[in-house]
């Protein structure tokens, strides 16, 4: 198969339950690409890992300049 881009990346999402916390879970994002390196995150909202996902998903996808 080939791949139609140069342009890849990877979002590893691993979430996890943890009695006591507000939501319930916590989540560790680790973003990889080739364009904008980003350090991985702990985060425990849905809202925050929401955020993270579309960021990276924006970054892999901004036009080339």
């Amino acid at each position: 198969m080939e791949i139609p881009s140069e342009r890849t990346g990877v979002l590893i999402l691993r979430v996890w339950v943890e009695d006591g916390r507000p939501d319930g879970f916590r989540a560790r994002i680790v973003p990889t690409g080739d364009r904008h390196p980003t350090a991985p995150c702990a985060v425990s909202a849905v809202d925050d890992v929401l955020t993270a996902v579309r960021a990276w998903l924006d970054q892999l996808l901004e036009p080339e300049g």
